[in-house]
């Protein structure tokens, strides 16, 4: 295989699953070379899916979205964590009633597509445009949301985040789609969901107890590590596999999305498993949301240096950080596959 650092030769994969963000497209604009790659790939009689930690389109957006750059795509090889999202609601027992959202119309969707009840945007009693918030009646509306879903919102306003805190102070369980840091753009990166997840995780945290003598002198009084944060009860996206259990047919469900299937009439043994893992490639541009899932979950790893990640960050990279394969974009791909 054509890479910087890897094996001499590429196994004979039979499915290979590309990210999309940093990968096919950053931004609007499509990476050089993507649409042929994956139409060779195909062609090759290798099942090519896409799974993506973005949850701002809904899956039907997506296959739109890569039609209009000449990547052709069905339903049901794409993976968002907007929709796996929507089929983790449906898993919950008892399922939630009502349901608040700091994320686009794309997570929305999928959520109202699994049958949930969304509150509006912002709570009653308040406007988007608030700053201040003497009005907000949280306790007839924040009540009412069994559970908190956080993906990247790109119009967040402070009364979002303001009702997203009433709402986690209610009691309600926290679902985020992911915890991506950034966003991959045409030029440079842009703030990902986890930063949203992040200002969230701070105002509702905890100020840690406090340190007495000389332990104290050292340390000065406002620090971000002061703040014990209060993390998300479940995170969908990578590095977490329930999205690739989804898409391969695991206990999270099977490739149609069905939550409710039974592990024993889709897992198999895990032999099985392992086999059948190990015949797929994973590409994607992180090292933290996409090499560390790949290699946790058993999956060949490769690195495209044409997102997030660096080859110098590659390179320094070890354990299960440390990609199989690296190469410069998706469009050198079918070469280093050897089709």
């Amino acid at each position: 295989m054509s890479n910087l650092h890897a094996k001499e030769s590429a196994p004979d994969f039979q499915h290979v699953i590309f990210d999309l963000d940093g990968v096919v497209y950053r931004g609007r604009a499509p990476i050089l070379g993507a649409a042929e790659a994956i139409e060779r790939i195909r062609a090759a009689g290798i099942r090519v899916s896409f799974l993506t930690n973005n949850a701002t389109r809904s899956r039907k957006d997506l296959r739109g979205r890569l039609a209009r750059l000449g990547v052709k795509a069905e339903t049901a090889d794409i993976m968002t964590s907007a929709y796996a999202t929507a089929c983790y609601m449906k898993s919950l027992k008892p399922r939630p009633k009502k349901v608040f959202v700091v994320g686009e119309e794309g997570l929305r969707h999928e959520l109202r597509e699994a049958g949930l009840a969304l509150l509006p945007p912002v709570l009653v009693g308040e406007k988007a445009s608030a700053t201040t918030f003497s009005s907000i009646r949280s306790e007839s509306i924040a009540k009412k949301a069994g559970v908190l879903v956080s993906g990247l919102d790109r119009k967040i306003n402070y009364a979002k985040l303001a009702s997203a805190l009433e709402v986690l102070h209610s009691g309600a369980k926290w679902i985020a789609c992911n915890l991506d840091p950034t966003l991959p753009m045409e030029k440079g990166v842009h703030p990902g969901a986890g930063s949203l997840v992040a200002s969230l995780a701070y105002a509702a945290g905890k100020i840690r107890p406090g340190k007495s003598g000389k332990q104290a002198a050292r340390l000065p009084g406002a620090r971000l590590a002061n703040i014990i944060l209060r993390e998300p009860d479940f995170v969908v996206g990578k590095p977490n596999h329930y999205m690739l259990d989804l898409l391969l047919g695991g206990k999270g469900g099977g490739r149609t999305g069905r939550s409710d299937t039974r592990p024993s009439e889709t897992e198999g043994t895990e032999a099985s498993r392992s086999d059948a893992r190990q015949s797929v490639l994973f590409v994607g541009d992180r090292l933290d949301m996409d090499i560390g899932f790949a290699n946790t979950a058993g999956l060949s790893s490769m690195l495209v240096l044409s997102g997030v990640g660096t080859k110098e960050e590659a390179q320094k990279a070890k354990g299960h950080l440390k990609p199989e394969y690296i190469l410069p974009s998706i469009a050198d791909v079918p070469d280093g596959l050897g089709i």
